[in-house]
């Protein structure tokens, strides 16, 4: 199994991020492909996060008592990160090809049956579900559901200080 440690997954992820400003400083009517370029390092961040998050629910095996347990939370788990992926590929393919030509292809301009809808908006909406609503949702059940983050700050008494006395003068 491939494993990333969490500093490679920070830096590539930190790298994807970074590309995101080029949306506001590439305009679209300018150039298409650049400023969707900035987008595209997004979607991969944003793919490698929800992968990361998916592990640690299933490899830490947590169960959560409002969906059934510890059965129906990875159940639900990796059919979310199934339909993530499936629909991400979707999207960055789509995307990739954008930065690659300029415009989008003919499939994704193509309407979905009698409605204005075209197939690429769908895609898009389905993304944005999977990727910006449904993680929002996640982290506030999982927020209410564990344990707070305790921390506790010490330190080791420093030299300057006898077993007998408070203070050395």
């Amino acid at each position: 199994m491939l494993h990333f440690d969490d500093t490679t997954h920070f830096l590539l992820s930190a790298i994807f991020l970074s590309t995101v400003g080029m949306i506001f400083v590439i305009m679209a009517y300018e150039d298409v492909s650049g400023h969707t370029a900035g987008f595209l390092g997004l979607q991969f961040a944003l793919i490698m996060v929800t992968i990361q998050n998916c592990l640690y629910v299933l490899d830490s095996q947590v169960a959560y008592k409002f969906v059934g347990g510890l059965k129906n939370t990875r159940i639900i788990t990796v059919v979310y990160l199934i339909c993530t992926l499936i629909i991400s590929s979707i999207k960055v393919s789509l995307t990739i090809y954008i930065v690659s030509y300029g415009t989008g292809n003919e499939w994704q301009k193509r309407p979905i049956g009698s409605s204005s809808m075209v197939a690429g908006q769908l895609v898009d909406y389905m993304w944005m579900l999977l990727n910006a609503l449904i993680p929002l949702v996640i982290a506030f059940l999982r927020a209410k559901s564990e344990y707070a983050l305790k921390i506790t700050v010490d330190m080791k008494p420093q030299k300057y200080f006898d077993d007998n006395e408070q203070e050395l003068e």
